[in-house]
């Protein structure tokens, strides 16, 4: 792991833009079939392959609670994408008996999906973003301040819980230091939890209003979806949304 002020060091030395993931973007990468959200592959993928290829070209940051985060919780999602599967291939049986029995069978027999390969492929995809990531070692006043957001019932902890801030508050200050050391690239910080750091669960483009005040401080850019992070760095094509006056 690398402190703040270590990453600093290495990142005003050799400059490219900082993506900093939440831990639900690689937990995505395994669900993508549940959410319909399939393009996410494609785009982890290129991420994957650019920061081996080119790494100059952005550098991933992620928490040590992240890579925490990503142990508990891999497995659980894990199993939710397995159980998709059985429920979607016990659907797809029952559509070609239906045919069947309406006399109008289908030509062929229906196919199963549910095959360890798919699962232990988007896990691999997903661990891959954090193991290509600046994983930053536990800061103590980032914790404390993270502290105070749950105190203060501030977003993103309004409803107690302490994580979300934690992330918030060290990629908050790695953004402030890099500032101080006349960093020129962009920081994006990319979170999918809508409850706590969207504007709402519809509007993934910009961070809530509670939190716009300490993000545009920092020079922090915020997105709820890792396309529109990947096209702000034209890692991928297209346009990112508008960005906040």
């Amino acid at each position: 792991m690398t402190s703040i002020a270590d990453a600093v060091a290495d990142l005003a030395g050799n400059q490219r833009p900082v993506l900093a993931l939440d831990t639900c973007v690689p937990l995505d990468v395994i669900r993508v079939g549940m959410r319909a959200q399939t393009d996410v592959i494609a785009q982890s993928r290129r991420l994957s392959e650019i920061v081996i290829t080119d790494p100059n070209r952005v550098q991933l940051v992620v928490t040590s609670l992240v890579v925490l985060e990503w142990g508990q919780n891999k497995d659980q999602v894990r199993q939710e994408m397995t159980t998709w599967l059985a429920e979607t291939d016990k659907r797809l049986i029952d559509i070609h008996k239906t045919w069947d029995r309406v006399g109008i069978p289908k030509l062929t027999q229906a196919p199963t999906y549910l095959e360890p390969p798919l699962v232990e492929a988007l896990t691999s995809l997903g661990e891959s973003l954090i193991q290509s990531a600046i994983v930053l070692d536990e800061d103590n006043d980032c914790v404390m301040r993270a502290l105070d957001r749950v105190k203060q019932k501030r977003r993103p902890s309004h409803k107690k819980e302490i994580k979300d801030s934690i992330h918030l508050e060290h990629y908050q200050e790695l953004a402030r230091q890099l500032n101080a050391a006349g960093f020129a690239q962009p920081v994006i910080f990319v979170s999918t939890n809508g409850a706590d750091f969207w504007t709402n669960t519809n509007t993934p483009q910009y961070p809530h209003v509670d939190l716009r005040t300490d993000m545009k401080a920092v020079n922090l850019l915020f997105y709820g979806r890792l396309e529109y992070a990947l096209k702000h760095l034209q890692i991928i094509p297209g346009n990112p949304p508008r960005p906040l006056p």
